[in-house]
C-alpha cells in the first residue's frame, strides 16, 4: 500500500477567478486570508462584520503533485478526504472525482482514472455555505426554523456543518470553508483494512473480544485476518467478497494480560495497541489504541423516579465536569498542545466526564485520544443543536452516512460513554416552535430523524453502548424534556430567567448535563481584541464581545445582588468571575450532596473559542478563570460542603422558589456535609469552627467521621441565634477541613451576602520560595486572587478564602516547563495580589 499526503502549501482564490493566494491545508479559509493580510482579525473590535462576505463567497483550492508509475499500477487508487467543510466539488486534472455536502464525513474518492504518470492537478472548489442553505431552505416544503443569534447568517438547518459557524450566545460568525483535516492519494491492491470496532463481554476469567473490521478488497479471495491485543494472537481465515465489508473475530484475553481502564479518579486508564491484519505477512495491517474496561447508563426506575447514572467495571459513578465547545473557529488554531492543555485543566480539575456538545464538529482524533490517556469519560452528542432540520430522502441519507462513520472511527476509544442524538432539539420540537406553521410535520421530521434514523444507525454500529436521544430527555420512549425525576435536565432558570443562585437548593435532579454561569474574560485577554477606551460593560464593542442579549445587564445586576460594587473595570471583572464561581459552587455542591438521587454535573462550558464574556471557566488562551480553580475543590473526591437553612425552610424542603426570583430569606443556619465519591470508606476528623472575620476564635469542634463508599451525609450544624450577644452575622466565618484519605479543600460559609460582611481592611503577607507561593492574613481574606502576569501556567489553588491568622501554600505549575528558579524570578517581579475586600 502506498500513502502520499497532499498535507501542506495549496493556492486558493475566490471561484470566479480572483487572485492567488497560498494556504495551508489543514486549514480554513478565514485563517488563510488573515495570514495573507486580506481580511483584519475578526476577533478584534468588531472586525467580525466586515469579514461576512467570505461566507458568502464561493472559493477553490489548488495544487499539484507529481505521481509515479509504481502508484498507478496498484488496483485501487484513491483520493482519502478525512474533512472537506462542507459543500465541495472535487476534481483532479480538470475531471470530476467526488462531491461532499457533509463536513462531518469522510471521503474517499476514485481517482485511478483520472490521475497520470507525472504532474497532476486537485482542484477543491467549495459553495458558500451560506448561499447553499438558503437555497436548500427555499426548495423544501416549509420553513424549519432554528434559534437565531445576534450576528448571524441564515440556513442552518439544511447544511451538515458546524451550527455554531454560524454565530452562537457566545461565539462569533464565521462560516468558514475549507480542507480540514488531512487528505493523501492512497494506493492497494491487496485487502486494506479501513476501521476497526470492538466489543466486550467480561467474565470473570477475562474478556471476550468481538473485534470488527472493515475491509475493502480489490478482489475476492480467502485470506487471513490476525489480531494482536494484550499480548494475545489469534488468526483465523475469511473469505472475503470484492468490494467492501465487514469481518468479526471474536478474541478470548486472559483475566491476567491487561488491566481495566477507569476513569479518574478511580484507578488508571491502561491502554493497550490493537493491531488488526489482513493478507498474513506482507497484508495490511490497521493499528488503534483500546481499554479494557464496562460502562453502562443505568435508568432504572426506583423511589425517586427513574435513575440516570453511569456505572464504569461495577462502580457507580458521580459525573463531574463541563461541556466543550470547539476550541477554534478558524481551523488554524487548532492544535494539540491547545487540546492537551484544555483536557489536562480539566483533568487537573477533578473532572471525570465532558459532554463534547452538539453544535460543533466531531472532535479531532487528539482530543479523544487525550481523553484516553487522562481518564475523562466522553458524552458524544452527535452535531445537531437548537435546530429543527430537514426530513428529506437527501438529508436523512447524509445524515445516516455520518453517524455510520463517526461511530466507526470512534467507537474504539474507552473514554466514550455514550452517543447522544442532539442538543436541544426534542426541546426545540416540542415547545419552542409551536407558533410555526407545520408545527405537526416538524415533530413528526424530529422522530423521522433521530429516532428512526440517528439511533437505529447508531446502535446497528455500535451494540455496546447506550443511544440517548437528545438531551434533556426522558428517555427514547417519550418527548418529554426537563423532567426532573428522570433522566437528564437542562437547568437555566438562574442565568436565562434571572432566578437567584439559592434557587439551585430547590432542584433535585437526576443529572445536570448544563446548566452555567457568565464572567467576563481577564482583563489580559480583552486587551488582545479591544482597546482601553472600551473597558466598560456597555460601551458598543464590549457588548459586541458579549453575544448573551442582555449578559453584560445581569452580571451587573447579579453583581450588586451578591457583592458590594467594585471601584474600576479591572476589579469589575474579577468580581464577575467570582459571582460565576459562586453560582456554579451553590449548584454543584447542592446537587452532590443528593447523591445517589442525583448523580451528574456537567456545567456549561469548560473553554471559549475567542474572548469574550461567557460561560467558560477556561479563557480562549489557556488561562484559568476563578471557575476553573473553584472547580478543583467542587469536584473534589472528598466534599466538605454547607448547607444553608433559610428563614422559611426554603430549600431544605426543596419547595420551588417563587417564579419572580424573589429572595430567600435570611439564613438561619449552615449544616456541614461530607460528600465521598471514594470506591472505599473513609475515616477521618473534620475540624468546624465560628470564627470572627477580624481574627477572634469564637467555637471551635472536632468531628470523627465515619463515612461508606460514595456516601453523602450531614455531620453538624451552627445556628445564627447561637452567636454571642455583640456579634452579629456580618461578622462571622465558618469553616471546616477534612484531615483523611482522599484530596479535599476546606470550606467557609457565611450568614450573610457578601456584600454584607463586615470585612476587615487586611493586608497580605506573600512569599515566594520557587514555585511555591505562600500567602498569609491576620484577619479574614475573602477570594484571595494570585495572578502570575505573562507567565504562563496555574497554580495548585486560587481564588481561596483565608480564615483570620491561615498561611496557605499553593505551588505554580509552569506550562512551558520552567525550572523553579525561573518561576520564583517571574513570580518576583510579575506576580500581583488581591482579596474581594480591596475592591471597595
Amino acid at each position: 500500500m502506498q500513502t502520499l499526503s497532499l498535507n501542506g502549501d495549496w493556492r486558493f482564490r475566490e471561484a470566479e477567478g480572483g487572485q492567488w493566494h497560498t494556504g495551508t491545508v489543514p486549514g480554513g479559509v478565514y485563517t488563510d486570508l488573515l495570514e495573507a493580510g486580506e481580511i483584519p482579525d475578526p476577533f478584534y473590535e468588531d472586525n467580525e462584520l466586515d469579514v461576512q462576505w467570505v461566507g458568502e463567497t464561493d472559493w477553490e483550492y489548488h495544487r499539484t503533485v507529481e505521481v509515479g508509475p509504481e502508484l498507478l499500477e496498484h488496483d485501487r487508487v484513491l483520493l482519502q478526504c478525512d474533512g472537506l467543510d462542507t459543500v465541495a466539488t472535487v476534481s483532479v486534472n480538470g475531471e470530476e472525482v467526488g462531491r461532499s455536502v457533509n463536513m462531518h464525513v469522510g471521503h474517499e474518492f476514485d481517482v485511478a482514472d483520472a490521475l497520470q504518470e507525472g504532474e497532476n492537478e486537485v482542484t477543491v472548489r467549495f459553495r458558500s455555505p451560506v448561499e447553499y442553505g438558503i437555497e436548500k431552505a427555499e426548495e423544501y416544503l416549509y420553513e424549519v426554523p432554528c434559534i437565531r443569534y445576534p450576528v448571524d447568517q441564515p440556513g442552518r438547518p439544511f447544511i451538515r456543518k458546524a451550527q455554531c459557524h454560524y454565530g452562537w450566545d457566545w461565539g462569533p460568525c464565521l462560516p468558514t470553508v475549507g480542507i480540514y483535516r488531512d487528505i493523501s492519494i492512497v494506493a492497494y491492491s491487496s485487502p486494506r483494512v479501513t476501521y476497526t470496532k470492538t466489543g466486550q463481554d467480561h467474565d470473570g476469567d477475562g474478556v471476550d473480544l468481538t473485534v470488527r473490521a472493515g475491509v475493502d478488497a480489490p478482489s475476492a479471495g480467502k485470506y487471513d485476518l490476525t489480531v494482536e491485543v494484550a499480548d494475545t494472537e489469534l488468526t483465523e481465515a475469511v473469505t472475503l467478497d470484492a468490494g467492501r465489508q465487514e469481518v468479526a473475530l471474536v478474541v478470548p484475553v486472559g483475566d491476567e494480560e491487561f488491566d481495566r481502564w477507569w476513569p479518574s479518579g478511580y484507578g488508571d486508564q491502561p491502554l493497550y495497541d490493537l493491531a488488526v491484519t489482513v493478507g498474513g505477512i506482507g497484508g495490511h495491517t490497521h493499528t488503534d489504541r483500546i481499554g479494557f474496561r464496562e460502562v453502562e447508563l443505568h435508568a432504572d426506575p426506583d423511589d425517586a423516579g427513574t435513575s440516570f447514572y453511569f456505572e464504569v467495571n461495577g462502580e457507580p459513578v458521580f459525573a463531574k465536569g463541563a461541556n466543550t465547545i470547539p476550541t477554534a473557529p478558524m481551523y488554524g488554531d487548532v492544535s494539540r498542545e491547545r487540546y492537551e492543555h484544555l483536557l489536562r485543566s480539566a483533568a487537573d480539575a477533578n473532572m471525570n466526564m465532558l459532554r463534547v456538545w452538539g453544535g460543533g464538529y466531531y472532535e479531532y482524533e487528539e482530543f479523544y485520544d487525550l481523553c484516553d490517556e487522562l481518564g475523562l469519560l466522553v458524552w458524544q452528542d452527535f452535531m445537531f443543536s437548537c435546530s429543527l432540520h430537514p426530513a428529506d430522502d437527501a438529508f436523512l441519507e447524509t445524515v445516516e452516512e455520518e453517524v455510520r462513520y463517526q461511530v466507526r472511527r470512534l467507537a474504539n476509544h474507552p473514554s466514550i460513554a455514550l452517543w447522544c442524538g442532539n442538543n436541544e432539539n426534542e426541546e426545540a420540537a416540542q415547545n419552542w416552535f409551536v407558533d410555526h406553521d407545520h408545527h405537526e410535520d416538524h415533530l413528526a421530521d424530529y422522530e423521522t430523524l433521530y429516532l428512526d434514523t440517528v439511533g437505529p444507525a447508531c446502535r446497528d454500529e455500535d451494540p455496546s453502548r447506550t443511544f440517548w436521544p437528545g438531551s434533556p430527555s426522558s428517555g427514547p420512549d417519550e418527548m418529554e424534556p426537563y423532567v426532573f425525576e428522570k433522566g437528564d435536565i437542562h437547568y437555566w432558570q438562574v442565568w436565562h430567567e434571572g432566578e437567584p443562585f439559592e434557587n439551585y437548593y430547590t432542584t433535585d435532579p437526576r443529572f445536570v448535563s448544563e446548566f452555567g454561569y457568565q464572567s467576563f474574560p481577564s482583563v489580559d485577554s480583552l486587551r488582545t481584541v479591544l482597546e482601553e477606551a472600551d473597558f466598560n460593560p456597555t460601551a458598543p464593542l464590549m457588548e459586541h464581545h458579549q453575544r448573551n442579549p442582555g449578559g453584560n445587564e445581569t452580571l451587573l445586576r447579579r453583581t450588586a445582588s451578591y457583592f458590594r460594587f467594585p471601584f474600576d473595570f479591572a476589579d469589575f471583572v474579577y468580581v464577575t468571575q467570582l459571582l460565576q464561581a459562586e453560582a456554579m459552587r451553590t449548584a454543584i455542591e447542592h446537587w452532590r450532596r443528593q447523591k445517589p438521587t442525583a448523580m451528574g454535573a456537567l456545567y456549561w462550558q469548560l473553554n471559549d473559542l475567542w474572548p469574550v464574556a461567557s460561560w467558560s471557566s477556561v479563557e480562549y488562551d489557556g488561562k484559568w478563570k476563578a471557575q476553573q480553580y473553584a472547580a478543583r475543590r467542587q469536584f473534589a473526591p472528598v466534599l466538605v460542603s454547607f448547607h444553608p437553612t433559610f428563614e422559611g425552610n426554603q430549600g431544605v424542603d426543596n419547595e420551588q422558589a417563587s417564579d419572580d426570583g424573589d429572595e430567600f430569606g435570611d439564613v438561619l443556619a449552615q449544616t456541614l456535609w461530607l460528600t465521598s465519591d471514594e470506591t472505599d470508606p473513609l475515616s477521618g476528623e473534620v475540624t468546624l469552627e465560628l470564627l470572627a472575620l477580624d481574627g477572634e476564635a469564637i467555637e471551635e469542634r472536632t468531628l470523627d467521621v465515619d463515612v461508606d463508599a460514595h456516601e453523602s451525609t450531614a455531620l453538624a450544624t451552627v445556628e445564627r441565634d447561637d452567636l454571642p450577644d455583640g456579634v452579629g452575622p456580618g461578622e462571622v466565618m465558618v469553616r471546616a477541613a477534612y484531615d483523611g484519605p482522599g484530596e479535599s479543600f476546606p470550606a467557609t460559609a457565611y450568614f450573610e451576602d457578601y456584600k454584607r460582611l463586615a470585612l476587615p481592611d487586611t493586608d497580605l503577607s506573600v512569599e515566594i520560595d520557587g514555585a511555591d507561593v505562600t500567602v498569609g492574613a491576620d484577619d479574614a481574606a475573602l477570594f484571595v486572587e494570585l495572578d502570575p502576569g505573562t507567565l504562563t501556567g496555574a497554580f495548585s489553588d486560587n481564588y481561596f478564602d483565608l480564615a483570620p491568622g491561615e498561611e496557605r501554600t499553593v505551588t505554580f505549575d509552569s506550562y512551558e516547563g520552567r525550572r523553579d528558579a525561573v518561576v520564583q524570578t517571574r513570580l518576583e517581579s510579575d506576580l500581583s495580589v488581591r482579596h474581594l475586600r480591596e475592591t471597595y
